[in-house]
């Protein structure tokens, strides 16, 4: 008999788990590729400040959100060239002018573990809450050095595929420059979109048989 209550508890653990929604997370803007092949490993838009080319850059690529939700994970394609190996990364909503309008967040003091003209390192930035996207309408994703005058030198891969309006600063954003439609700087935005996730039929037809299983059984014992 208790062989026979476990057995029925164990079917209904496992029916639980089935009928559970995974939590995968939802893609919310990627021009990421897969594979060998996830973004252009030696072409890419220079993130620096004044210490090392005498200019600073930073740069600005306007996207179009294809999922609204909240993010929760950033993963830029980007690649230390020399200096210090250091940049900051933030999200915008485009403004009035065409140019980044609001800040939506910051990250800062991120780095790179893959060399550039290497493929295919990304930085990760998690544990991201409460900035959302909507769909259809546009953002900015901006990269630049922490200080105008450091020492670094960055270089943002450039997409496989996806292209869109490019701006650089040399000023720290104070003000825009357009390079016009160009290949965009890889990277992806992972959150939650907010749907729900249904348990399949069989889900649900190996839920009730556990509960129907582990009730027989207990009832069986006591009546006993």
């Amino acid at each position: 008999m208790i062989k026979k209550l476990a057995l029925s508890f164990c079917l209904l653990a496992l029916a639980l788990c089935i009928a559970m929604p995974a939590m995968a997370q939802d893609t919310l803007y990627s021009n990421l590729g897969t594979g060998d092949n996830v973004y252009q490993c030696c072409t890419g838009w220079t993130v620096s400040g004044t210490g090392t080319l005498g200019t600073s850059f930073t740069q600005a690529n306007e996207f179009t959100a294809m999922a609204s939700g909240s993010i929760s994970q950033i993963d830029i394609g980007i690649g230390y060239v020399t200096g210090t190996n250091s940049f900051y990364a933030a999200l915008y909503t485009v403004g009035s002018d065409g140019n980044p309008g609001t800040q939506l967040d910051r990250w800062d003091n991120l780095s790179s573990s893959q060399n550039f003209g290497g493929c295919c390192g990304l930085v990760s930035i998690t544990g991201i809450s409460g900035v959302s996207l909507t769909a259809g309408e546009s953002y900015f994703l901006v990269l630049g050095p922490e200080n105008i005058s450091d020492t670094t030198w960055m270089a943002w891969n450039n997409s496989n595929s996806a292209t869109g309006l490019d701006l650089f600063s040399t000023d720290g954003g104070s003000t825009w420059t357009s390079n016009g439609t160009s290949p965009q700087g890889a990277f992806d935005i992972l959150g939650s979109s907010g749907g729900g996730t249904t348990p399949e039929p069989s889900s649900l037809i190996l839920l009730g048989t556990g509960l129907l299983g582990a009730f027989g059984t207990m009832r069986r014992k006591l009546m006993k």
